[in-house]
């Protein structure tokens, strides 16, 4: 009989991390995994209902200081029914998760999936000393990217004596089905569509992308730019388009169902962001069979890429750089055509058939290990 596995999360938000949980959460349950997925924070729900199903769900709503020190003991009388306990995120998951653990008795991982060195500057003093304590003792460490693995080391000058890191990438579940042949905006689809899909936040950059825009409309080139997601900057990346002439050829329609189909109707997949973890949206993309743009920001681009050979790869911040090659693939149809088949070979190293073998054997062998200790 396999263990019953705990994940905890901060929210149930759009991003790369959470849903990431809910993927290895429903591929271990298809595998006769038991699996309980802990929310800690009551915030807006994005995650569709449909990607959850299955899975037992417990929704702690911690708000202020006194109902968060509560939530961490529910937590660990929770964690006791489990016999592993993941924190699927850094930060508060992490926190939570390693604490609620150690109350119950049980053996604790940590995934982290973002470059903690570029990230760590987000979040209070507090929270920074929190999670720099935690991981000095925390065992076990997944990473999505041998890059987000170096930033945690980084921070904390070495990797703790005794503790296991290791770098299991980020898997999509199946290759995506092709786009339906009916576009999903014919006003946004009527030109070349340059497309970027993240957050509206400081980390994804997307002001550089929609400089790049301007840049390239003013060379001549006519698409148009999408940008999928929402944020804090959305007001703020409006009236940049609006300053620069572009607001009538950037679109941004906030989230969509249907990501597949946006990104298999785009000419170009631009990726700008100022740092990622694993860049999963850009497997995502070349899953789909759309050239990619990317800059070399630390982390998860350039391995996903292979230094260039499945996209192309520009430095990191080099926006002059990332102009001329979403420029290259928007005026050559045959090296767009080449980089669309050389991705969909490439997201073929991440399918969950290639990756859940290994997740299953780490998290098999603490629970083991957990078991001959207890005796």
């Amino acid at each position: 009989m396999n263990p019953a596995v705990l994940f905890v999360v901060p929210d149930l938000a759009a991003g790369g991390a959470q849903p990431m949980n809910v993927r290895l959460a429903q591929q271990l349950m298809h595998r006769g995994w038991e699996v309980g997925l802990a929310v800690l924070f009551s915030r807006a729900e994005v995650i569709a209902p449909a990607m959850l199903a299955g899975l037992a769900i417990h929704r702690f709503n911690a708000t202020g200081l006194p109902s968060k020190l509560a939530a961490l003991l529910r937590l660990s009388r929770l964690a006791r029914r489990y016999e592993l306990v993941i924190g699927g995120v850094q930060f508060a998951a992490t926190n939570y998760g390693y604490l609620a653990a150690r109350l119950a008795g049980r053996p604790f991982l940590s995934w982290t999936h973002t470059n903690f060195a570029r990230h760590q500057v987000c979040a209070g003093v507090v929270d920074r000393a929190i999670s720099r304590w935690v991981y000095r003792r925390c065992p076990q460490v997944v990473f999505p990217s041998l890059g987000a693995l170096e930033g945690l080391r980084q921070v904390l000058g070495k990797t703790p004596r005794g503790a296991r890191w290791q770098v299991i990438e980020n898997f999509i579940d199946r290759p995506s089905a092709p786009a339906s042949k009916a576009v999903p905006d014919p006003v946004v689809f009527a030109k070349p569509v340059v497309i970027g899909i993240g957050r509206l936040a400081e980390q994804k950059a997307f002001d550089r992308l929609i400089r790049v825009h301007a840049t390239l409309r003013a060379e001549g080139l006519d698409h148009h730019l999408l940008i999928l997601g929402d944020g804090p900057l959305r007001a703020e990346l409006k009236a940049q388009a609006q300053a620069l002439g572009v607001a009538q050829t950037v679109f941004m329609p906030g989230h969509v169902g249907n990501v597949p189909d946006w990104l298999g109707h785009s000419a170009v997949f631009a990726l700008c962001s100022r740092y990622e973890g694993f860049a999963l949206v850009l497997l995502e993309a070349l899953s789909c069979g759309v050239p990619v743009a990317a800059m070399d920001c630390p982390s998860g681009p350039r391995e996903i890429l292979q230094d260039g050979r499945f996209g192309l790869l520009v430095p990191d911040g080099d926006e002059a750089a990332l102009t001329e090659a979403i420029g290259r693939l928007l005026r050559d149809a045959t090296l767009r055509a080449r980089y669309a088949a050389l991705g969909i070979q490439r997201a073929a190293d991440y399918r969950a058939e290639r990756i859940m073998p290994r997740w299953e054997a780490l998290l098999g062998e603490i629970v083991a290990a957990h078991r001959r200790r207890r005796g």
